[in-house]
């Protein structure tokens, strides 16, 4: 038994520490980038394994994994503290102390989800997005039936930006509040929608993003991707200053993509979830390769009150809950 628990520890930490140099080098090959994804998984395995071959003796294999899990430690190390806030409820107080003598406007809520075009019962969905009845919706993947099967939501959203695909890169955003300059986003290619909009909040106007961007499973899809990020991130650096910006949708990329860093660098947009964890939204299937590549990205002025992902709505999706306040001057 005991060799059989250390065959498994030195196996795990010999895989992981093998994909931690392959995400390390990401930069280099689409491939390796793919294994940036997972540093979570990685810190998971290295623990444990460390924590065997500690009980075993086995000193080598215990220091290589530690020593391995120093990069996946500081990629997952900002979020960590949001497991303690989101248990806690605490996690919005420093923002809103961030910006003394500024007053928060009403708390509003956006939701993204990606629908899955290939789905035919929209029933749970519907009802999910009837329920949670949020400000503003982004949704992925939108084709015309899936269109016709979410009309009702017209009832409760009087302003649409409706763009149906018959392929996965059809996408919606609907609000409750009116909507002005409308554009659609050219990001390098014409098969897939892009918005930008200005909605007239109550604390005033906001920079509406909605994206899909493109999935990155070979090195033709993940350079369209990276193209998408850069031209994107010009966009909003190009845009009125004085604006709020929020960015939301499917990224398809984890905040530890090397080039997820590009873009909210490039944009000066932060990342919504910190401090509130990781909230992994794909995929819903039962296995332990959950990521976060459903995004909020916010710029000054916004504050995030609270992210979470909400339940199993039937798509290979959850969706991505964040609720923000406006400050107001």
């Amino acid at each position: 038994m005991i060799r059989v628990l250390f065959f498994l520890a030195a196996l795990g930490i010999a895989g992981t520490t093998a994909t931690t140099i392959m995400s390390l080098l990401a930069r280099s090959n689409w491939l390796f980038e793919l294994f940036s994804h997972f540093p979570v998984q990685y810190l998971v395995v290295q623990i444990v394994a460390a924590a065997i071959c500690l009980g075993l003796r086995q000193w080598p294999w215990a220091a290589l994994a530690l020593i391995a899990a120093i990069p996946n430690l500081v990629a997952v190390g900002p979020y960590l503290p949001g497991l303690v806030f989101s248990a806690t409820g605490s996690g919005p107080a420093p923002a809103i102390q961030e910006h003394s003598g500024l007053a928060a406007a009403p708390s509003l809520s956006l939701v993204a989800l990606n629908l899955l075009y290939t789905r035919e019962d929209a029933a749970v969905t519907r009802e999910y997005l009837t329920t949670v009845s949020a400000d503003i919706l982004v949704l992925s993947e939108l084709t015309p039936r899936w269109h016709e099967k979410l009309r009702s939501l017209e009832d409760l959203y009087p302003y649409s930006v409706i763009r149906p695909r018959w392929n996965p890169w059809g996408l919606a955003l609907y609000s409750k509040y009116p909507l002005d300059a409308i554009e659609d986003l050219n990001l390098g290619d014409d098969s897939s929608a892009h918005l930008r909009v200005t909605v007239r909040l109550p604390g005033g106007p906001v920079e509406v993003y909605a994206v899909h961007l493109a999935s990155p499973p070979s090195a033709r899809q993940a350079a369209q991707r990276n193209r998408q990020f850069k031209v994107l991130a010009a966009r909003i650096a190009a845009a009125d200053p004085n604006l709020p910006k929020i960015v939301a949708g499917d990224f398809n990329a984890t905040p530890w993509s090397p080039y997820f860093r590009d873009f909210r660098q490039a944009s000066g947009l932060r990342d919504a979830r910190l401090p509130f964890g990781l909230h992994v939204t794909w995929p819903t299937w039962p296995i332990p390769a959950w990521i976060p590549i459903d995004h909020c990205m916010v710029s000054a002025g916004i504050v995030v009150t609270e992210v979470k992902t909400g339940p199993d709505v039937g798509s290979d999706h959850w969706p991505l809950v964040c609720r923000f306040s406006l400050m107001i001057p």
